[in-house]
């Protein structure tokens, strides 16, 4: 996930988030009440929503495939 930060007037950063560096076409934008240290903070959870949100978009890891226990007899 890629991100910018634009300070607006009023004390408002918009951030734009973007996935195309995972693979995922999926753009995202929303606006922070503060500084940039405030949308920072924001970021991981604005990300993550977008993530959950999205899930169908994000490839899922292949389950790896544990061997079977060796049973003795």
């Amino acid at each position: 996930m890629t991100y910018r930060l634009t300070q607006l007037d009023g004390g408002i950063v918009r951030i734009h988030v973007d996935f195309a560096d995972e693979g995922v076409d999926l753009q995202g934008t929303t606006h922070v009440a503060g500084d940039e240290d405030a949308a920072c903070r924001y970021l991981p959870t604005f990300g993550a929503d977008l993530r959950r949100n999205y899930a169908h978009l994000f490839p899922t890891p292949d389950p790896e495939q544990e061997p079977a226990p060796e049973v003795e007899m």
